[in-house]
């Protein structure tokens, strides 16, 4: 029961209007708007010619110590907010922005005497009234920022969701074919690839957005490619080249099998000769990586007529695989295809945040 009410809690906190102000990043920007405000706002007042650096530096450290007070306790509220509707949030978000706001300027009257003798109302309503000016224009381009996140996730989604019923009934069918085509020539083989079929159909029909172990996935390509090898026989010739432990990276579902089975529809039976489909996967360090990332690469090869490859069900499974990598690695994930006339090769770089260097 903790279980799913934790699943439940981060489901809303993803959707939330209000982004996650606790990390590095988001206290670096909003240094730097608040530093730009304070710059303006100092200029407007008090002009070029007369431009006052410590007048510049007060007011930069009063204005620092609302922003930063203010995104520490929305921080800390936001598993609070999250529950409630977006207009109470909204409203109890500029509540406290707008009390830190008076606490602060009435702190401030205490600290610095020589300029104010006594609490200036008039100074601390000018205060609140330019932080609640600020802070609902921020409110408002992050509530504008998470509609425009989740209606694209809403068209991503359902693009998957169609490119994916393109996939599964050429599976499905190409799949059951191989099978029937050994039911009266060897039983006993068409029994073990029934069972090899069982286990790609229950990771097709499970469908969903959650990630998969690559282990599992290879498992899968594994069982696949055994199905095919099986009903081509000499035709076929299967390689696969893999470290002795897979690491533990999760991948998006039905990831490597579309490459698979376009290897073998578009790339081997084909073909006149006879072919390979060789898989590797291979570790990139962070010292080797062009961008300096460390990651994962997974190579299909295989061999192939000579010319172009521009059938319509390369370009499917290319382009669903390509969705999902950017919807879970958000750009980090890269799909490379090479066509190099009697070969083709398909290159998958995942990022690997759980790697570490050796020293």
């Amino acid at each position: 029961m903790n279980r799913l009410a934790h699943i439940e809690q981060q489901r809303l906190l993803e959707s939330f209007f209000l982004p996650d102000l606790c990390n590095a990043r988001a206290i670096l920007i909003l240094l730097v708007v608040t530093e730009g405000l304070v710059l303006a706002l100092t200029l407007v007042e008090s002009g070029l010619t007369s431009f006052s650096i410590p007048r510049f530096a007060l007011v930069s450290f009063f204005v620092q110590w609302v922003a930063l007070l203010s995104v520490a306790i929305l921080c800390q509220s936001r598993t609070l907010l999250v529950r409630l509707p977006t207009w109470g949030a909204s409203v109890l978000a500029m509540a406290i922005i707008q009390l830190v706001t008076l606490l602060v300027s009435i702190l401030g009257d205490f600290i610095w005497p020589q300029y104010i003798q006594t609490i200036d109302w008039s100074w601390i309503m000018r205060n609140m009234l330019v932080s609640g000016i600020f802070a609902a224009m921020g409110l408002r381009y992050f509530y504008v920022q998470s509609q425009w996140r989740l209606k694209t996730q809403a068209e991503l989604k359902s693009r998957l969701a169609a490119l994916q019923a393109n996939i599964r009934p050429h599976f499905f069918f190409n799949t059951l074919n191989t099978v029937a085509s050994l039911i009266v020539i060897d039983p006993e083989k068409a029994e073990r690839m029934l069972l090899d079929l069982a286990q790609l159909f229950r990771a097709v029909l499970k469908g969903g957005d959650t990630p998969t172990s690559l282990a599992e996935e290879i498992a899968l390509g594994q069982g696949y490619l055994d199905i095919e090898q099986t009903r081509l026989g000499e035709r076929l010739t299967v390689v696969w080249e893999l470290p002795h432990s897979l690491p533990d990276v999760k991948v998006p579902q039905l990831m490597l099998q579309p490459i698979l089975e376009n290897a073998v529809y578009h790339g081997i039976q084909p073909s006149i000769d006879n072919g390979e489909i060789c898989t590797s996967l291979t570790h990139v360090s962070r010292s080797k990586a062009s961008n300096g990332e460390p990651g994962w690469y997974i190579k299909v090869s295989n061999t192939k007529q000579a010319g172009p490859t521009t059938t319509q069900g390369n370009r499917i499974a290319q382009q669903n695989i390509k969705a999902r990598l950017d919807a879970q690695f958000v750009g980090r994930a890269k799909l490379e295809i090479e066509d190099l006339g009697q070969r083709y090769n398909v290159s998958i770089f995942i990022p690997d945040d759980s790697h570490e260097e050796a020293t």
